[in-house]
């Protein structure tokens, strides 16, 4: 019996050929990405940067005094350092001085000082107490002045005034006071 060339016959080895090829190639890109896995997640460890032991923040050394040349520093001895003097406090929103020349009232001013602008008309009160008491010399003689402005979409607000002032200077010079203390104001006519 003499085999005879069978076209299936062909066809299935050729077949069975090209899924062999894929199997080892899938192997292949399989063992291929495991390594590539391995690799980024096996690498050297990321090195970490760890803060040095003690303060942090050091006291720098005083600064020579100004009229002290650069040569006169340079070849002066060396004298012995003394404890640091202990440095008062300095309040960062500083009440203004009762010295100095404090703004005129008026009963019945064109002008105002806007202090601030409110959305609840519940906080108006609490807030001018507040300012009055931070700063009660300057606010002796103050009435305080409430305007409704409606601005549409953003809402009703309700400005906080300190008044009134015969002169835009005066309310100027409240104004220059309030911040001093660190708060915003604005002369505004009324």
């Amino acid at each position: 019996m003499s085999r005879s060339y069978d076209p299936r016959m062909h066809a299935y080895d050729d077949q069975s050929r090209h899924a062999g090829v894929l199997y080892v190639l899938m192997i292949v890109i399989a063992v291929c990405f495991g390594g590539f896995l391995w690799q980024l997640y096996s690498g050297p460890e990321v090195p970490r940067i760890t803060a040095q032991s003690g303060p942090y923040k050091i006291e720098p050394p005083p600064a020579p005094p100004a009229q002290q040349t650069l040569t006169e520093a340079t070849t002066a001895p060396l004298a012995p350092v003394a404890p640091a003097e202990e440095v008062p406090m300095v309040e960062l929103n500083p009440r203004p001085e009762p010295s100095a020349a404090m703004p005129q009232f008026a009963s019945n001013g064109r002008y105002v000082a806007q202090l601030a602008a409110l959305q609840s008309e519940a906080a108006v009160e609490p807030s001018w107490r507040r300012f009055a008491s931070r700063a009660p010399n300057l606010f002796a003689g103050a009435h305080m002045d409430v305007q409704r402005a409606d601005l549409g979409a953003r809402g009703i607000y309700h400005r906080v005034r300190a008044g009134y002032f015969a002169t835009s200077d005066d309310a100027t010079l409240f104004c220059e006071r309030i911040r001093q203390m660190g708060q915003d104001c604005i002369v505004a006519a009324r």
